[in-house]
């Protein structure tokens, strides 16, 4: 364990290291100029999301690249509030019509398709009261217990929570992905208030003491963690979710509107291939380690949330995921024609219309898919486990693209004229 300490601290000073020296003079980054590669970016890595929330044996991805994915949509979330609140900011008379504008916008894109889910949850929930399905699902036990985190977006702070009161950390089956929506929604509350008040400076020697602070903060709170439980998934949810823990993700978003790294597209792309690969080779190679050490099932090991806190990879891992995420948007973004597969007009439009709702309304049909579609491919036609895996993902995820649609087209279209309809009278402010 000793020399994964060192090769851990050594990836951690070297990636530390790296930070961008100067400010941006980009047109992409202080400007609001569409970026199609965001949208295509979307499209694809939705689905690494909704792959890995299946659960499956052999169609399945490493924990590490979904947690990849949620980082580079946090990233990219504060990539594009960071870039809109400074324009703004330079609009807005007051702080007033700033926050307000602001708070427009977030609320009616994220509000109506968060409670609509919630809703549905509880209708779901008095539905099978009286079945044997109440305790698969858990609505019941989470919504009395932690209804409240819920309504409040702090859901984030449910497992550290359950720490101190011993309630049941993963009861429920439909809510442990809104915990993300928690995270965003704390960043929304600061992130504001740090944009209109504080200089581009300023902000930026924040950001990197953020950058600099949350990795200290990720180790001693790991340590810590270890004296309070034993139980390695209750550790790994609370390191993930907890905005104490991973706050600094955002920070990089900020660095990307307001830094310009100074380097050739060759050196760039180097850089991003040499992390890239160094990513993917800790993978077998902790879970080869991790094997050897407990006997695991290796598969079981690379898919496991608990996975990246175990061989001493919560020292290193955020921080690389971090900075490979940022390289691959530079990357993007200075150089147009780098990563053109996410410039596709189909990806494009999976991540502008589809990726928001698909994320929230994916167990309204992978809870049915686990419980009575693959057992019914796999126990009762006897077709083969891979096979039955690969069916039932097919039609799940379709499932929830084609509900992703119909909401756009419906409910989120409605209440994005509203927003727009709002935001007007603001213009002649």
């Amino acid at each position: 364990m000793s020399s994964a300490y060192y090769f851990s601290t050594k990836i951690i000073v070297y990636s530390l290291l790296l930070k961008p020296a100067r400010m941006a003079n980009n047109d992409y980054r202080l400007k609001n100029i569409y970026l199609p590669q965001f949208d295509g970016f979307r499209g694809v890595f939705m689905f690494t999301i909704l792959i890995a929330h299946h659960h499956y044996y052999y169609v399945n991805l490493p924990s590490s690249l979904g947690y990849a994915t949620m980082h580079s949509f946090f990233i990219m979330s504060s990539f594009l509030i960071t870039r809109g609140l400074l324009q703004d900011k330079k609009k807005a008379p007051t702080f007033k019509i700033f926050f307000t504008k602001f708070y427009i916008k977030r609320v009616l894109r994220i509000f109506p398709v968060y409670f609509a889910y919630l809703l549905f949850t509880v209708i779901v929930a008095i539905s099978f009261s009286r079945t044997s399905y109440k305790p698969i699902l858990g609505i019941n036990y989470e919504l009395k217990y932690f209804g409240w985190m819920l309504l409040t977006f702090t859901y984030n702070f449910k497992d550290l929570m359950c720490l101190f009161t011993h309630q049941v950390y993963n009861k429920s089956l439909v809510f442990p992905h809104l915990w993300s929506l928690s995270l965003e929604e704390q960043f929304y509350i600061i992130v504001p208030f740090m944009m209109y008040f504080l200089s581009n400076k300023t902000i930026l020697r924040l950001s990197v003491i953020m950058i600099i602070i949350f990795p200290v903060i990720r180790i001693i709170g790991y340590h810590w963690l270890g004296t309070m439980t034993n139980d390695d998934m209750h550790r790994a949810f609370i390191i993930y979710r907890c905005t104490i823990f991973q706050y600094d993700t955002f920070f990089y978003g900020t660095l990307l509107v307001l830094y310009d790294v100074k380097w050739d597209d060759n050196t760039m792309k180097k850089l991003f291939y040499f992390i890239f690969i160094l990513f993917l080779a800790i993978i077998p190679i902790n879970a080869w380690m991790i094997h050897i050490r407990t006997g695991q099932d290796l598969i079981r090991i690379t898919t496991s949330y608990a996975f990246m806190i175990q061989n001493g990879q919560y020292i290193y891992i955020d921080t690389l995921t971090n900075i490979l995420c940022t390289l691959f948007f530079y990357i993007c973004f200075k150089y147009e024609n780098s990563f053109a597969f996410f410039r596709n007009r189909i990806l494009i439009i999976l991540g502008s219309k589809l990726s928001y709702s698909s994320y929230v309304y994916q167990y309204i049909f992978i809870i049915p898919t686990l419980l009575f579609l693959f057992p019914f491919l796999f126990e009762r036609l006897h077709i083969g486990r891979f096979p039955a895996e690969l069916l039932s993902m097919i039609l799940s995820i379709s499932a929830i693209l084609f509900l992703s649609r119909v909401s756009y087209q419906t409910m989120e279209n409605y209440f994005l004229k509203k927003k727009d309809k709002y935001l007007a009278k603001y213009k002649s402010k």
